[in-house]
Parts: structure tokens; C-alpha cells; sequence
């Protein structure tokens, strides 16, 4: 897997659970306490260098310069060895080395110790530099320098003048440390291994039971919703932890605000029984009297009619939430197909016309998208233009799905015919409640002003322009999920 791929499927698994999280949380502490590890024993070996070996080096190298003298023929030489026995055995670990620094930055070596054999103690060139410089330190200096048998030695290197020889020498002595902290480095290696894998355990076991136990109340308040939505409680009166108060707050308010809206929604049946009542009233005298005005008549029929459109339209729409709520609030949990919805709309309207007229149906899309909201008011809304589309059209509707262009946008459904369209003050007055602009179709003049109620309803936006093909060109756009 590449990192490109990885890392966003990450960041989508964290942000999605919190198990995910107190999961990544434990795998950082666990990294960094290895971490912290590994650079505490980094410091002890080091720390032990600097109190077993460099003092070591130190006394030695003192012990050189004060027993180095000339020579016969003026060349240095010591009147005693180290007192240590291993400065004399061939690759022992303990050596040795006197060199005198010549002009231009060179080391001529005139005094090996035995161990060395017939070897030299190379220093790399940024730290032989240092010491053939004009102006070399006083102090002496500790290095890491390759051995003569590949080992890394500690050494100490100081430049000192002799008595009665002229120039400048570098006293060079070195130990292998490796084989004399070896022991005490493994001891250490392996308690700082166990303190860590401790630690690492009981942030896994801390971490298991942040899971288990620190989430429980969202599996009770998982479980409490539950019982709600099956009408087996009322609403959530567990005893949550204080941060999951003001959620269960919120759900609570929202079970009170749908119970409201059903009680919104029975009292506006109510007011369309009522307001029926006297028109059936009308009906029932004229049928009553045998041969009843007819102009009476439809004048009752269409009132009824219009009632009917009217309130069981608010009726739907305060089922389901207050208009002026959002989309979101009101289709959080509908996710429905648009294109497959679109094609069998498409089929019933083909059926529809085939015997009115030859009408070509087509729909065109990119990809399906889902219409955050319910199929139903999908159908509605398509079915109201399609069907406009098909009646004022000559022979041609085209239909498009567009997705969203961005995540949380609007994806867009446009019907196109090539019908003679309409001018900007027919668009408003088609959008207006009851008005017609073609009294001889069938109809009440709901039809546009509903499915502009209804658009209104899920946050989206209704278009109405000159399209290309020459009719009206309608643009539908809803609220897309994600």
C-alpha cells in the first residue's frame, strides 16, 4: 500500500472511531517509551565510558609524557612502560602511540606500544587536523577511532613538548570498550528491554480498558436509542457521564420536537376533515335534489380539491420536520438511489404518452449519486417537471444527473424539452400558488408551487432557464450524501 493511500484511510479511520484513537494514542506511547529507552541506554553506555575508561586513559597518557625523554640520537623514547602487562600483549585492547607533528599537518610516528605490533592508531582527517594545527588545544581530547583489529577504541589525545626534543608530540592512548562494557551494557540492555515491555503492557491493558470500560456509555446510550426508536421508552433517562449529557439532552429535545410535529401534522387532517365537510355538505343536497347545478358542482369539486392538495402537502411536510429546519434535519437518515428512481419514472412516463404523443425520453448521467432525502418527494419532484417536460415538449425531454462538485454540495437533476418554454414573467407566474399559464391542461395550478414547497423543505434550489434545445430547461438541486 502507498503512503498516498495509506495515510487518508487513516485519517478517515481515526476521525470515524474512537477506539481508533485511544488505539493510535497507545501505539505512539509505546513508540515513544522505546524511544526514551534506547536513548537512556545510549547515556548509560556513555556515562560509563566516561567513569571507567576515560579515567583509565587519562592516568596512562599522564604517565607517558612524564616517562618520555630523548633518545641517543635525539629521538623520543620512554624510560618506562605503562605499568598495565596488556600494553605489551599483541592485540590486547590496550594501546598506545607517540607521534611528532611536522609542518603541513603531518604525524610521523616514532613510538608504538607492543600491543600494536607493527600497526598504527589512524585518526580520521577532520580530527587529525585538530591537533596539527598552529594553535592545538592544552586540553585533552577524547575520540572514537577504528582499531587496529576493526573494534572501535576510546581514545584520548593530548599534544604536549618535551624537554630537551624539539617540536610538538601527540600522545595517543586508546582501549577497546566494547569488550569491558559488554557485560554491564547487556545487564542494563536487558532491565531497560523489561521496564519497557512493561510499560508498554500497561498501556496496552490501560488502553484495552479505556475501551472497554471508558466507552460502555456509548453502547448504553447505543442501546437506550434503540429502545426509543422501538417505542419501548419514551425518552433517554439513563445516567450518563457528564460528557454525554448535553448529546442525550439533544436527542431527548429532538423526541419531543417529532412528538410535537405529529400532533402538528393530526391537527392539519383535522382542519382537512373540517374543511371538507361543508363542501360534501354542498355535494350531498345537490345529489340529493336530482339534477343539481353543475356549475355548483365542480365549483365544490375543485375546492375539495384544492384542500386535499393543500393540507395533505403540510401534513407530509410536518411529518417529517419544519421547513424551515433545514435539510439535514429533516432527511438524517434517507439515502435514496436517484438514477434507478429516475429510470422507472422515466418507463411510466414513456407508457404515459404513447398513445398522446411520440415522445424520446432520455436520461443522461456521469454516475448515480443519492439524494439525502426520501424516495417519495425524489419521485414527486422529478415526476412534476418530467411530466411538464413531456406535456409542453414537441418530441424531445432529455434528463441529467449531475454529482455535487464538492463533498457536501448539491447534485443536481436537469429536464430539458424542446417545448416553446417560458419567459421570465411566466417562470414567476408559474412559481406562484394557483396560477396557470395554460387553462386548457388538466389541473388545479398546485403542481410547481408544491414542488417549490417541497424543494424548499430539503435546503435545495429550483433553476428555470432557456436550454438548448429551444424549451424550458429546468434545474433540480438537492442535497447529495457523502
Amino acid at each position: 500500500m502507498s503512503e498516498a493511500g495509506f495515510l487518508p484511510r487513516f485519517q478517515r479511520l481515526i476521525s470515524r472511531s474512537l477506539a481508533a484513537r485511544l488505539l493510535t494514542i497507545a501505539m505512539v506511547s509505546v513508540i515513544g517509551l522505546v524511544a526514551a529507552g534506547w536513548v537512556a541506554h545510549a547515556a548509560f553506555n556513555r556515562q560509563m565510558l566516561r567513569l571507567l575508561i576515560d579515567p583509565e586513559l587519562s592516568t596512562v597518557a599522564d604517565n607517558l609524557i612524564g616517562n618520555a625523554g630523548p633518545g641517543l640520537a635525539g629521538e623520543i623514547v620512554l624510560r618506562d612502560l605503562p605499568y598495565d602487562p596488556r600494553y605489551l600483549q599483541g592485540l590486547s585492547g590496550r594501546y598506545f602511540q607517540i607521534a611528532q607533528i611536522e609542518e603541513g599537518g603531518f604525524l610521523d610516528v616514532e613510538v608504538i606500544s607492543p600491543s600494536l605490533y607493527d600497526v598504527t592508531i589512524n585518526l580520521l582527517p577532520q580530527q587529525q587536523a585538530i591537533f596539527t594545527a598552529p594553535s592545538p588545544p592544552l586540553d585533552a581530547i577524547y575520540l572514537d577511532v577504528p582499531g587496529p583489529d576493526g573494534e572501535q577504541l576510546r581514545v584520548i589525545a593530548r599534544v604536549a613538548e618535551i624537554p630537551n626534543l624539539e617540536g610538538r608530540y601527540l600522545f595517543l592512548v586508546g582501549i577497546a570498550s566494547r569488550a569491558i562494557l559488554a557485560p554491564a551494557a547487556n545487564i542494563v540492555g536487558v532491565a531497560f528491554a523489561v521496564f519497557v515491555a512493561f510499560c508498554a503492557l500497561m498501556v496496552a491493558a490501560s488502553t484495552l480498558l479505556q475501551v472497554r470500560i471508558g466507552l460502555a456509555p456509548l453502547h448504553e446510550l447505543t442501546r437506550d436509542i434503540a429502545n426509543v426508536r422501538r417505542g419501548q421508552s419514551e425518552r433517554l433517562e439513563g445516567d450518563y457521564p457528564a460528557e454525554l449529557q448535553p448529546v442525550t439532552q439533544e436527542l431527548n429535545a429532538l423526541v419531543d420536537h417529532n412528538r410535537e410535529v405529529v400532533e402538528r401534522a393530526r391537527r392539519h387532517v383535522g382542519n382537512l376533515a373540517h374543511a371538507l365537510k361543508t363542501p360534501i355538505a354542498v355535494l350531498k343536497n345537490a345529489a340529493g335534489e336530482g339534477g343539481g347545478d353543475d356549475a355548483v358542482l365542480k365549483q365544490s369539486i375543485d375546492e375539495m380539491e384544492g384542500f386535499v392538495e393543500r393540507q395533505l402537502r403540510r401534513a407530509r411536510v410536518a411529518a417529517r420536520a419544519d421547513a424551515r429546519a433545514g435539510a439535514q434535519a429533516s432527511t438524517i437518515a434517507y439515502r435514496t438511489p436517484v438514477l434507478q428512481n429516475l429510470e422507472d419514472l422515466v418507463f411510466m412516463m414513456e407508457q404515459k404518452y404513447d398513445h398522446q404523443k411520440a415522445m424520446d425520453i432520455s436520461i443522461e448521467a456521469e454516475a448515480d449519486v443519492t439524494f439525502r432525502g426520501e424516495r417519495e418527494d425524489l419521485l414527486e419532484m422529478a415526476a412534476n417537471l418530467i411530466d411538464n417536460a413531456c406535456k409542453y415538449g414537441k418530441s424531445i425531454v432529455v434528463v441529467r444527473v449531475l454529482p455535487p462538485f464538492d463533498s457536501g454540495g448539491l447534485m443536481e437533476i436537469v429536464v430539458e424539452d424542446d417545448g416553446p418554454g417560458l419567459s421570465e414573467e411566466e417562470i414567476a407566474r408559474a412559481m406562484a400558488r394557483g396560477e396557470r399559464l395554460d387553462e386548457a391542461a388538466p389541473g388545479q395550478g398546485l403542481g410547481l408551487s408544491i414542488l417549490k414547497e417541497t424543494v424548499d423543505l430539503y435546503a435545495g434550489e429550483l433553476i428555470f432557464e432557456r436550454g438548448q434545445l429551444g424549451g424550458l430547461k429546468a434545474r433540480l438541486r438537492l442535497p447529495a450524501t457523502d
